[in-house]
């Protein structure tokens, strides 16, 4: 029985774009039924279309999900998942910590900007920029800054 397949399980197939198959579709090089291609016609303009290609992705698609959801109905989880989701956890964690780590820097910089701004000062705004730069120091301080 001839298949039908649909323009992107086709395009996967034969491992081109499916605007390339759509544009063949048009150009009527290949004959197209609701937007579906039959296994024969593909065969015709693509001799190399492999149908076990087709639907490869979808049915490991299926099985991972049929997998996971029973992993986790029955209460224990796949060891494999659970290693794969501390692996993305672990790569979270040392963005943010380069985050932190940025920011930390930035506040460190600031602060020895006031304090050498402030010791350029008159009396006057010295005084004015110490209350900030005691307000910036207290508040680096309850963040945890050390």
């Amino acid at each position: 029985m001839d298949r039908l397949l649909s323009v992107s399980q086709a395009a996967r197939m034969v491992g081109v774009p499916r605007r390339l198959l759509q544009q063949h579709i048009q150009e009527g090089h290949l004959s197209a039924f609701e937007g579906h291609i039959r296994m024969s016609e593909l065969h015709k303009a693509y001799p190399q279309a492999d149908s076990d290609r087709s639907g490869m992705l979808e049915k490991v698609n299926r099985i991972r999900e049929a997998a996971l959801f029973k992993s986790t109905r029955d209460g224990r989880r796949d060891p494999e998942h659970l290693a794969t989701e501390l692996q993305r956890t672990r790569v979270e964690m040392g963005r943010l910590q380069d985050e932190l780590d940025g920011y930390r820097l930035l506040a460190s910089e600031t602060e020895q900007r006031l304090l050498e701004l402030q010791e350029r000062c008159n009396e006057r705004e010295a005084m004015m920029l110490g209350t900030l730069v005691g307000w910036f120091m207290n508040q680096l301080k309850l963040r945890g800054k050390k």
